[in-house]
């Protein structure tokens, strides 16, 4: 009996010692993007796929975070046979969606943020600090990546992008460089003010990180659902080991807060719009 009684409590011990250790590690994200949700166009829909796929990783310990995009070259164009140059469509009119690829480290203890972008072969290093959120928290639960989850909301304002439709070196019906569609923008009044987010977060890893800029909570966010749908991105597998190296500070580009690389942002996709740019479906996306 005795032993029974000092074997059960070895292993409970052991449990309890194995989930306070999930302090460090990485945890692999899936994003899917809900295309059609920003591309009402039924001839545009039809050239290309409902839903855009990438994978990230967030490596963590309990000082910082690395939150970056991870390679997929087998992954397909989702405007490969829109008629864009080089993708062998033939319809005469060609689209381009390019999200930059994503390497941002978090400062835990300071909740500082530094986020290295390339956009236009312009190297930037955005600076600022973490925008608390006011979450209202759940008792419903859900399982993400073998973790018991949380259920926490919150109202955010949408993410700002900018959106131009037009055709590669003019379309047959339209004429000229801008397409049948022209220039087209999201406008602001036309948005919600604000758009609902739902996250899971799981305290097995109680420490308050998640992907991209969300944080906030007693638990690392393994989901986050923007705008019922349109955006979800999904802890799909935890991994324990990491080197050292992978929780490097980026440290080069042109420093801005967020406030300044939105500004500069519109004033790039303006002179690229004026300029005739580049032509298809450009976003620029931000907090």
């Amino acid at each position: 009996m005795r032993k029974m009684i000092l074997l059960i409590t070895m292993v409970v011990l052991s449990l309890s010692n194995v989930t306070a250790q999930v302090k460090e590690g990485k945890l692999i994200f899936e994003r899917k993007t809900n295309l059609y949700k920003m591309i009402t166009d039924p001839e545009m829909r039809r050239n290309i796929p409902e839903f855009r796929s990438e994978k990230f990783e967030l490596v963590f310990n309990e000082q910082a975070t690395v939150f970056k995009t991870l390679p997929n070259e087998d992954a397909p164009d989702p405007f490969a046979n829109s008629g864009a140059p080089g993708s062998g469509g033939s319809r005469g009119m060609g689209f381009m969606f390019r999200m930059p690829e994503t390497n941002t480290y978090t400062d835990i203890a300071s909740q500082m943020q530094y986020e290295a972008r390339s956009i236009f072969e312009n190297e930037y290093l955005i600076i600022d600090t973490l925008k608390p959120n006011s979450w209202k928290l759940s008792d419903e639960t859900k399982t993400i990546a073998n973790y018991v989850c949380k259920k926490a909301t919150t109202s955010v304002a949408p993410m700002a992008f900018t959106m131009r439709i037009g055709g590669f070196g003019g379309d047959r019906r339209g004429g000229g460089g801008g397409g049948r569609n022209g220039d087209t923008t999201k406008q602001a009044d036309r948005k919600p003010k604000e758009i609902e987010l739902v996250v899971w977060y799981t305290e097995a890893i109680p420490l308050s990180i998640g992907p991209d800029t969300y944080s906030g909570l007693p638990g690392a966010i393994l989901e986050v659902d923007s705008d019922n749908g349109s955006n979800v991105i999904s802890a799909i597998n935890y991994i324990p080991k990491y080197s050292p190296k992978e929780l490097k500070q980026p440290t080069k580009g042109k420093k801005l807060n967020r406030a300044q690389f939105q500004i500069e942002m519109q004033t790039i996709m303006k002179d690229m719009q004026r300029g005739g740019g580049m032509g298809g479906i450009r976003i620029s996306a931000g907090n």
